[in-house]
């Protein structure tokens, strides 16, 4: 009998009521042509009336497989879902009808498979595997960390411990990005059973442990990071917070001292500002703190100040107003080409108008081309009344950033500078030369001698005007200022950190030696025993000065965000929980063009946020040009009026200056 035959007869036997001749007739087909998936699908359908399962279970198999391979995967649930009918205690078939299920487009339909696969495997001790299906259900539910540690303690159940390891830094990073540094030291302690000498890892430990108050275990992990990292600054800030934590103010402060000098070594002034204000209010009294202190902020409020910030940028008109708030808007999301456009167009008809210069000035300095720039604020410097010494400022630090010579060279073809050179402006000299700091050093020197301290003091200013960074005339400006608060009134009382309740005595061997290194003697409580001390914190060994090592200073990611260096900035902001480093990422993102994901990421982190925060305020002014961006203008209407009244004192003129322009555009 051919084909035909044998199915006209498998049918002739159906009707008849003999499913063993339809069965025979069937197998013959199959005989002929072993491919044919509906013939094997009938034939497994009268195994299973039959009452032969592990027949019938093969054949399905066989016809699953085969519609899996090619891709036909909704046809495919209908048999394994009658093979897991057939077979429920199989993970096999769980996790195979969870992918069909999952490559069909019904994924709320597989993760009671994946799951059920997991417990299976669970069951009969093969720990591997159940993480495959645990990793397939996290990746179904990407918004539920906890199904991801799942998967790394299976991992590590199944003795795959680099595995592991990474999956806990997965969970850790997430929780990071949330803002939860309880649950991010709590999973760090969990990775570290695989990795105990991770640096990165016993850090997250240690935060955790000092937001939880438990400063001691802190010191243990920290202990440990030291000795491998001892001139890291997150090692160095969480060990003066540890000390502080435990009543130890004096060892506090010589590692506050040590991280100042760290981030100075790094050229990171904000951050060693910060260490010295911390080491400040434990000790008010020490003067070389103090100047190193002046020092330090005189650095960063050179490199920070922008000429936008200046009273002569203020807008005389509305019509200026309009055109500084569009421009500043098309800067804000990194519109480059457009904001320069824009404020260009409103100089040729408001030629006189000091803000469009400085606004045009700055937006050369964020495009890179600090030459146009300079030209720019030369041509600014005469008109600038009493703040010319503050265009000056600029110009030097500018200088001294991309590292251009004192008079800034004309490009050889007409650029945006020149065209700004022949607006038609008030026309005057050129600015002046800036002065020749040697010469007004020495006399600073010369005067501060002879007893003139406001005048030394003018004449160090001036010699910042060539190099904005000189360490030595800032130090000079410090002392100047220190000796001055001597004169006014004596030094306050130092500020004593009280030790913890009960705990006098837990740390009462653990006092510097007279070597400069830290001995310590652990409570009984703690599992585990220190290694000697924290050695030679104040002596670093000289190779630990050449590389950097890793760390993320969020100032240091202000300074990228200045100057548009969107993808570096994220890089350094990775993971990095707080809200004022989700206002530098949504900066960053949006100076990438993709303004609707900035949005996103500021909103979410705005709405996690409490509003005691400190940068909840430039959160708010942030994501309000980010509504302007996307055309959400009473939303964005909406958040200032917010801000002003949480906080009605930030950035009032800035503020004021938005509120009106987003008027204007409901109009």
């Amino acid at each position: 009998m051919d084909r035909n035959q044998l199915e006209q007869e498998a049918m002739r036997q159906l009707n008849l009521g003999s499913q063993e001749g339809a069965l025979r007739a069937y197998s013959a087909i199959l005989k002929l042509d072993p491919r044919d998936r509906r013939i094997r699908q009938k034939v497994g359908e009268l195994l299973l009336k039959l009452g032969r399962p592990v027949d019938a279970e093969k054949q399905f198999r066989e016809v699953a497989d085969g519609l899996v391979k090619e891709g036909a995967h909704r046809a495919a649930v209908a048999l394994l879902k009658q093979l897991v009918t057939l077979r429920p205690d199989d993970p096999g078939l769980q996790m195979d009808l969870a992918e069909c299920y999952v490559a069909s487009g019904y994924a709320n339909d597989a993760r009671p498979h994946f799951d059920m696969a997991m417990r299976l495997w669970i069951g009969a001790g093969r720990a591997l595997d159940a993480a495959k299906a645990a990793r397939r259900v996290a990746e179904q539910c990407p918004g539920e960390p906890p199904l991801r540690l799942k998967v790394a303690e299976l991992l590590e159940a199944g003795g795959d411990v680099n595995g592991a390891a990474l999956a806990y830094q997965e969970v850790a990073e997430e929780y990071r990005r949330r803002g939860r540094p309880d649950e991010v030291g709590r999973i760090a302690e969990m990775a570290l059973r695989l990795k105990p000498d991770d640096v990165s890892l016993l850090l997250d430990a240690a935060s955790g442990r000092i937001d939880a108050n438990d400063h001691k275990r802190a010191l243990a992990h920290l202990q440990v990071a030291f000795n491998q990292a001892p001139r890291e600054p997150r090692t160095l800030d969480l060990l003066a917070r540890a000390f502080e934590g435990v009543g130890q103010g004096e060892k506090a402060l010589k590692v506050l001292s040590e991280l100042s000098r760290v981030a100075a070594d790094r050229g990171n002034h904000a951050a060693e500002a910060d260490a010295l204000r911390r080491a400040s209010r434990l000790s008010p009294a020490d003067i070389d703190i103090q100047e190193r202190l002046v020092a330090a902020e005189e650095k960063v409020s050179r490199m920070e100040r922008r000429l936008t910030q200046l009273t002569l940028a203020q807008p005389a008109t509305e019509d200026e107003l309009r055109d500084q708030v569009r421009a500043e808007v098309y800067l804000r999301y990194g519109f480059l080409d457009r904001a320069e456009a824009t404020l260009r167009e409103a100089l040729v008809k408001h030629p006189n108008a000091l803000g469009l210069l400085a606004a045009i000035a700055e937006v050369e300095i964020v495009r890179e081309r600090p030459a146009d720039g300079l030209l720019v604020m030369e041509r600014l410097l005469p008109r600038a009344g009493a703040e010319a010494g503050a265009v000056q400022d600029r110009m030097a630090v500018v200088r001294a950033r991309f590292g251009l010579s004192a008079t800034p060279v004309a490009p050889a073809v007409a650029g945006p500078a020149t065209r700004v050179a022949q607006a038609p402006v008030t026309s005057a000299p050129a600015g002046p030369a800036a002065p020749r700091a040697t010469s007004a050093e020495a006399r600073g020197d010369a005067l501060a001698a002879a007893g003139d301290l406001p005048g030394a003091m003018v004449a160090f200013r001036e010699a910042l005007g060539e190099d904005p960074l000189n360490d030595g005339v800032l130090t000079k400006i410090a002392s100047l200022r220190g000796a001055a608060r001597a004169a006014a009134a004596p030094p306050p009382a130092p500020l004593a950190v009280p030790p913890i309740a009960g705990e006098d005595d837990a740390f009462a061997d653990f006092a510097p030696l007279d070597d400069g290194t830290f001995a310590e003697v652990l409570p009984e409580d703690l599992p585990e025993e220190l290694p000697d001390a924290l050695s030679e914190l104040l002596e670093p060994a000289p190779d630990s000065l050449d590389e950097p090592g890793p760390g993320l200073d969020i100032d240091e990611a202000r300074s990228l965000v200045a100057v548009g260096m969107w993808s570096d900035a994220l890089a350094m902001l990775e993971g990095v929980p707080t809200l004022d480093a989700a206002v530098l990422r949504a900066q960053s993102v949006r100076g990438q063009g993709d303004v609707g994901r900035a949005l996103d990421l500021l909103r979410e982190s705005v709405n996690d946020a409490q509003e005691s925060d400190p940068a909840y305020a430039d959160a708010l002014f942030e994501l309000s040009a980010l509504y302007t961006a996307t055309s959400k203008v009473r939303a964005a209407i909406r958040l200032l009026e917010e801000l002003k009244d949480l906080e009605p004192t930030f950035r009032v003129g800035e503020v004021e200056s938005r509120m009106r322009g987003l008027q204007k555009l409901l109009k």
